[in-house]
Order: C-alpha cells, then structure tokens, then sequence
C-alpha cells in the first residue's frame, strides 16, 4: 500500500468517526432535553399538589375556626370566627396561587432548557459532518500530493549545458 492510499484510508476513517461521535453526542444531547422537559413536567407536577393542598389546608382549617366558635357558643359566620376564615381563604388562595405560577414557570423553564438542548444537538451533528468534510478534504489533497511525482526531483538544464535541480534559483547556480 502507497502512502498515497494510506492517506486516503486515513481520511475516510477519521470522517466515518467523526460523523459517529458527532451522531453519539447528538443523542446525548436529546436524551438530555428530553430528561429536562420530563423534569420540568414532574417540577410542575409538585407546584400544582403543593397549591391544591394548600386548598385543602384552608378547608381543614375553615371547618376548626368554625367549629371552635360554635362550641364557644359564638356565631361561626360572623365577627371574629368569620374575618380569620376570610383571612385563612386569602392566604390559601395566595398560596394557591403561587404554586399554579411556579408549575408554569417550571414547564417552560424545561422546555427552555430542552430547546437549548436539542439546538446543541443539532450543531453537534452540523459540526460533524464539517468535520468530516474537512477530514475528506485533506485527505484526498494528501493523496494528491503523495501520489504524484514531487517537483523537487525534476532535472532541467541549466545555464551553460548543466543540470539543476527544479526549484533551484538559478541565480545561486554555479557551474
């Protein structure tokens, strides 16, 4: 085997490496931006339980306010028992809320991330294939090189019937 084909081997296996390792990376890369949306989704997830549970405590809390101030002998619905049930139901709601914002917040905070993610994925296979592209490029300018006769070995005549080599500055020539 030739140097000449040696390199154009050469070439053509670091262009094939270079196309799968970029292809591997990709994949990575997906597999992550899927992982980050899932992640968002499940972040979501949490916030809504944590805001319907919030309801929840407000009713559990409305229904001891009100049951304390009838065993007290004092009307539930009204003064007191009423503005710490109203005060109670505010809170809720806030807190309510807040956690409806945040599980939105946490989705497209994945899917942000995700984008971000499969944009990278996709450079990555753009970058392989320049890669190889290149890779491809100088080999077949290796083979090129290597395979054809180099100019440095040429004879010519010189001045005064000698011989010189090619590239040779005939100025610096001396019989």
């Amino acid at each position: 085997m030739t140097w000449a084909v040696a390199a154009a081997v050469m070439s053509g296996l670091q262009a094939t490496s270079a196309i799968r390792q970029g292809k591997y990376q990709a994949a990575q890369l997906k597999l992550q931006a899927k992982q980050a949306e899932l992640k968002g989704r499940q972040q979501a997830l949490n916030y809504s339980r944590q805001a319907f549970d919030s309801l929840a405590r407000q009713r559990k809390t409305a229904a001891t306010i009100f049951a304390s101030a009838a065993a007290g002998g004092v009307d539930p619905f009204s003064g007191s028992p009423m503005t710490l049930d109203q005060w109670n139901a505010f809170q809720a709601g806030e807190e309510y809320n807040l956690g409806l914002e945040n599980a939105d917040m946490a989705i497209a905070g994945g899917l942000a991330e995700s984008q971000s993610l499969n944009a990278a994925a996709s450079h990555t296979m753009k970058m392989a294939y320049i890669n190889a592209a290149a890779s491809v490029a100088q080999g077949v300018y290796m083979y090129g090189k290597l395979n054809t006769p180099g100019t440095g070995n040429i004879v010519q005549a010189g001045p005064a019937g000698g011989t010189m080599a090619q590239g040779v500055n005939p100025l610096m020539y001396m019989p």
